[in-house]
């Protein structure tokens, strides 16, 4: 996981480094808010563990893998464009010159790929709340990241879509609303 734009200081991972580890961040591990109360700590590593359990990180990391696939193909395209080049008053193609058209012309798509990539960060949050929950420890998780919050003195309650554009991770106000809704049973 990236750090979150969010977090301002403390940065979370859950990496699959082999079949049974899981990276957690010094910082989280040390983290002031939570030093007192154990069962805040475990609440959290919880929710890191929802990550791993959940495969995030993999989806993240192949997500990732096509992105650079695609871009380097979109590069591709532009490079050995005579056209494109034309239309700018290139009779040859430098190599430098296509960069740039690229990196020019891929500017709205990054705005989309990103707006997406955080909403799907933020559903794997969701999801990693939900696996802590799913364990017992909703009370202990509400508590630290509450506390975490007002450490990482970030804002509680952000303008909705502003977060979702910009934020990989939900604002307080929405997490401990999931949190705290009843768990829906399947007949």
């Amino acid at each position: 996981m990236t750090p979150s734009c969010t977090t301002g200081g403390t940065w979370e991972a859950a990496g699959e480094l082999t079949a049974c580890s899981v990276v957690v961040g010094a910082d989280l591990m040390a983290a002031k808010a939570c030093k007192n109360d154990e069962e805040e700590v475990v609440a959290v590593i919880a929710h890191e563990l929802g990550h791993w359990k959940l495969n995030h990180t993999m989806y993240s990391f192949i997500a990732v893998q096509i992105l650079t696939l695609l871009q380097f193909g979109g590069y591709t395209l532009v490079r050995n464009s005579k056209d494109l080049f034309q239309s700018f008053g290139f009779d040859t193609q430098p190599v430098l010159i296509g960069l740039i058209i690229f990196q020019h012309t891929v500017i709205p798509l990054q705005h989309l790929v990103s707006f997406l990539l955080n909403l799907v960060s933020r559903a794997f949050e969701f999801q990693a709340d939900a696996f802590a929950k799913k364990l017992g420890y909703a009370a202990p998780l509400r508590a630290g990241l509450i506390k975490l919050q007002e450490e990482n003195l970030s804002a509680m309650n952000t303008d909705p879509w502003y977060s979702a554009y910009h934020y990989s991770h939900p604002p307080l106000v929405e997490r401990l609303a999931a949190i705290d809704e009843p768990d829906k049973k399947t007949d």
